[in-house]
């Protein structure tokens, strides 16, 4: 497939980050340092031990195929393997001062804001990541071959798995969640809901034909590592528009490509904004682009520094947000989604922050990420404007997709603290379908985006 015709988008230091050098290679961690993955660190980089208190256990395996009360429900969904667990105890406006050091800013903030409707149930933490493992095996090679290079603009020598287990700054850290074990090819109908502040209501709907060329390769190096079509159902305005968007690991040499059909139009054309801080148009423009996921896309905007590894309540094994709705809106409440819908657990956490550049443009002016260590998925964030006041949060349940196995993000929300308005996306229709074979060079082209356009 032509890469001019197409183009999604460690438990081993903490402290403060190293800026990445201008244009020379990172080097890649020392053979001592590898050999520490599946020793004292899990196979992707994590603490294996649990904290001081017990209130994070020690990592064990994780869940690798359908455990005890697990397995596919009736409409594709997985169920909830701890659906029995009570929550240990419930953190309220009137109690969150006592909990500040395992909050994020951004929770923070809805508790100040919200005090009457936001409120966080908080469960025992289970460590439930998991991945195949050659994907642990290409990880721990990773370790001692994968750079970064332009600026950390792109990864070299890396293949099908964490690219940095042991991070040394920002954008490393930020590339393992770009580069997160999610699947291979994977099929999904999803839905967009947004909650306005005087209660009004919006649903967007799509369907979803991802591919992660990086781990479909599986031991060989690849140049493209995300490609996504998406077929829009809903609102009614929006049905027939298809957008397709492919993401190479060399972000300078071949930025982003998008490509969209809007039905008016009657022609497939180059999307260009489609990136950075460019609003979401099916979430009322309460979304950026690279919002998506928390964050995807080139990091050359920002200035990515590596705070640490914390202790933060992140929402984990989440199955109650991956079930089949009636109303996808009953997962929002008025700036905020629905505490309902949410299991907090204590995990440590990488945080990342990205100071936007100087002569660089982007709506925040900064932005902070907490990416789980046993997944590197990013599990909160925080997004300030240019005055550095916080503006967005967001938060992305995580659960283990034990079938796969990996844990995944099927959801995610956003709440905007200025205009009242609260958003979920990748809200699944019905169970998410993985699968090991490639779909045909033809499909990420954009003659198959006109195609799909007439189905």
């Amino acid at each position: 497939m032509s890469r001019n015709l197409i183009s999604k988008f460690g438990g081993i230091a903490v402290g403060a980050a190293f800026a990445v050098a201008a244009s020379a290679a990172v080097a890649a961690v020392s053979e001592q340092e590898a050999a520490r993955l599946g020793a004292d660190l899990t196979p992707m980089g994590a603490e294996k031990a649990g904290n001081a208190s017990g209130s994070i256990p020690a990592w064990t395996g994780g869940l690798r195929g359908i455990p005890e009360g697990g397995g596919i429900d009736a409409d594709g969904f997985r169920k909830d393997p701890f659906a029995a667990d009570k929550p240990l105890f419930t953190i309220t406006a009137d109690t969150a001062a006592k909990y500040d050091g395992q909050l994020s800013e951004g929770v923070k903030a809805f508790f100040k804001k919200y005090p009457q409707t936001w409120r966080m149930d908080v469960y025992p933490s289970r460590r439930t990541h998991a991945a195949p493992d050659w994907v642990y095996a290409n990880t721990k090679a990773n370790a001692t071959r994968a750079k970064l290079v332009d600026d950390g603009n792109s990864v070299s020598g890396a293949i099908a798995g964490i690219p940095f287990p042991a991070p040394k700054n920002g954008a490393e850290a930020i590339w393992n969640h770009l580069l997160r074990w999610q699947g291979q090819t994977v099929d999904a109908h999803t839905v967009a809901p947004t909650r306005f502040p005087n209660g009004t209501t919006s649903v967007g709907g799509q369907k979803n034909w991802d591919q992660y060329p990086y781990y479909v390769s599986r031991d060989k190096e690849t140049d493209t590592f995300y490609q996504v079509i998406l077929s829009f159902d809903a609102p009614l305005r929006r049905k027939g528009e298809v957008l397709m968007v492919v993401e190479y690991l060399n972000q300078v040499a071949n930025p982003r490509e998008a490509w969209q059909y809007i039905p008016g139009q009657r022609r497939v054309r180059r999307g260009p904004t489609i990136a950075y801080d460019t609003p979401v148009s099916g979430q009322a423009g309460q979304v950026t682009f690279d919002d998506v996921y928390l964050f995807n896309g080139a990091l050359d905007r920002y200035d990515w520094k590596l705070l640490g590894k914390q202790e933060k309540l992140i929402v984990y094994n989440n199955y109650r947000s991956n079930q089949k709705f009636e109303d996808s809106t009953a997962l929002l409440s008025v700036g905020h989604p629905n505490p309902d819908y949410l299991r907090w657990e204590l995990h440590r956490v990488w945080v990342v922050e990205a100071e936007l550049k100087g002569d660089k443009r982007h709506i925040y002016g900064k932005r902070r990420f907490y990416l789980d260590e046993d997944s590197w998925v990013a599990a909160l964030s925080d997004a300030y404007d240019g005055r550095g006041n916080l503006w967005r949060v967001g938060i992305a349940p995580l659960m283990n997709h034990y079938d796969l196995p990996g844990t995944v993000q099927r959801t995610y929300f956003h709440g905007d603290l200025l205009s009242g308005v609260s958003t979920a996306n990748i809200l699944d229709v019905e169970g998410v379908k993985y699968h090991e074979q490639t779909r045909p060079e033809t499909f990420y082209t954009p003659a198959n985006v006109r195609a799909l356009s007439l189905h």
